[in-house]
């Protein structure tokens, strides 16, 4: 080991896509006919990288990149990041049910800069741990800066997606209490945030009691594209309660954040499709963490998450756009 590793030889990959036959008209064809949106082609299955896939995305194109831009520049929503993760990890196990996502890390933007088109990386290496299949996960990104002569290589997400045998045990919990006070309507809350129609999740959100609740909107337009492809963690859902725990910080620290850490996703039933009609309610612990859950009008829990932290951005809020929301809320 001491001699592979100087030497560095033992440390390549002897077969660039790991034996893998990338080429048109194998195998690899059925895997992909029914791929998502953030899987455009598999280049390799290798002992170091394991399984490798590369998409590229045009801002140009793609709803969730040109509605969802900070200071002009589209970012990759962190909801699709996580939708990355996951269809990579069940490309090879479509057989099997995504009941978790774990450890969650958003470690640095994807940003497109110039508005140009830039190549997605996931890897995924996968392990069994009981009857389940996990499969860590990163997503990573390559950029050629001016002057140097090798790519800048970062990686953006990092998170361990569960697939399972069994599909996950339903949930059923109480829909939120009645209003009892203000609302934020959808009009005063795309004053604070940045986002484009695509990723105006919210209709409308309020308090109960030590929670805040948020309502999703009806008529959503598509978020991807094309729209025949599927998603597998309903990404907007995800996206209503990260908006939701927002509202409440904006509201209670005037801070404004991005995601940056969740403990686990758990994906109790399919929420896709779910347009309008769902509800995210969020509870602040003391720690600075949320959990939250999503509701539909029967008390199904379509999803839950643990643990989610945000990375406060450095810009101010205007204090006048913040009042209808600090009136809500209090």
């Amino acid at each position: 080991m001491i001699i592979a590793q100087r030497l560095g030889i033992m440390l390549n990959e002897f077969d660039e896509t790991g034996g893998l036959d990338t080429s048109a008209g194998n195998a690899l064809d059925e895997m992909l006919k029914n791929r998502g949106v953030m899987v455009e082609k598999i280049v390799g299955m290798n002992l170091y990288s394991g399984l490798t896939i590369e998409t590229t995305l045009d801002p140009a194109q793609q709803p969730f990149l040109y509605d969802h831009k900070i200071n002009g520049t589209p970012v990759l929503p962190g909801v699709m990041g996580l939708e990355a993760l996951v269809e990579a990890a069940k490309i090879i196990f479509p057989e099997l049910h995504v009941i978790g996502i774990e450890d969650v890390n958003f470690m640095a933007p994807f940003k497109f800069y110039r508005n140009e088109p830039r190549t997605v990386t996931v890897h995924a290496h996968f392990r069994q741990e009981n009857e389940d299949i996990i499969a860590d996960c990163r997503l990573i990104g390559a950029r050629k800066l001016h002057g140097q002569t090798e790519p800048e290589v970062t990686t953006h997400f990092t998170a361990r997606v569960r697939l399972s045998v069994e599909s996950p045990q339903a949930v059923k919990a109480e829909v939120p209490a009645p209003l009892n006070g203000n609302r934020i309507a959808a009009g005063d809350i795309y004053r604070l945030y940045f986002h484009g129609p695509a990723y105006q999740v919210l209709d409308n959100a309020y308090r109960a009691g030590e929670e805040v609740v948020g309502l999703l909107a009806k008529d959503l337009p598509a978020d991807h594209d094309p729209i025949d492809r599927p998603e597998l963690v309903a990404p907007r859902v995800i996206e209503l309660c990260f908006q939701t725990a927002g509202l409440w910080e904006m509201g209670r620290k005037s801070r404004m954040g991005l995601p940056y850490h969740i403990d686990r996703v758990n994906l109790l039933r399919d929420a896709n499709g779910g347009n309008g009609g769902l509800q995210a309610v969020v509870t602040p612990a003391s720690d600075g963490s949320f959990a939250s859950r999503v509701v539909d009008a029967e008390g199904n829990v379509l999803l839950t998450l643990q643990g989610y932290r945000t990375m406060e951005l450095p810009e101010a809020i205007d204090a006048e756009l913040l009042k209808p929301l600090q009136s809500a809320l209090e």
